[in-house]
């Protein structure tokens, strides 16, 4: 890396650092209720998230726009929900989206850490690759929506 960019690289933090307020502030919402996905196969990710993760679906309905969509939320603790969508008559949809720019990196989950050996080892069980990086787990659903389990 050259110094002109090192440099330039510093600046930009050094400006989104300026957006940081200097006293208490808070936000006018109150976090996430819950994050809106597709899903190409609603079982197999009904499977993943309640056998594999344990996390529980807790409803399915009609999607209210359109009736041929299914929507199921998977409890995500703290009363944060992911909600799968399925749109099976738009071929579109039923292929994962590359990553880029508007796209998920990632979803990080805060986890005890004495949960952490028991869900490593369901993914083994279940043949699901994961990596372990600074203490931390990565691994993809069944959508391909990458996940990190950070223990807390």
């Amino acid at each position: 890396m050259s110094t002109d960019t090192t440099a330039e690289l510093e600046q930009k933090r050094a400006r989104l650092r300026n957006r940081i307020p200097s006293g208490a502030q808070q936000s006018p919402t109150r976090g996430i209720d819950h994050l809106a996905v597709f899903a190409k196969d609603l079982e197999a990710t009904a499977e993943f998230y309640s056998q594999v993760m344990g996390m529980p679906v807790v409803r399915v309905t009609a999607n209210r726009d359109v009736p041929e969509s299914t929507h199921m939320n998977v409890d995500l603790g703290n009363g944060t929900m992911l909600s799968f969508f399925d749109f099976p008559h738009v071929r579109r949809l039923q292929r994962r989206s590359p990553e880029g720019v508007g796209g998920i990196m990632h979803i990080a989950l805060a986890i005890a850490p004495e949960k952490l050996e028991e869900v490593k080892a369901n993914l083994s069980r279940n043949r699901v690759k994961y990596q372990e990086i600074g203490g931390s787990i990565y691994f993809n659903d069944p959508n391909g929506i990458g996940l990190e389990l950070m223990p807390r």
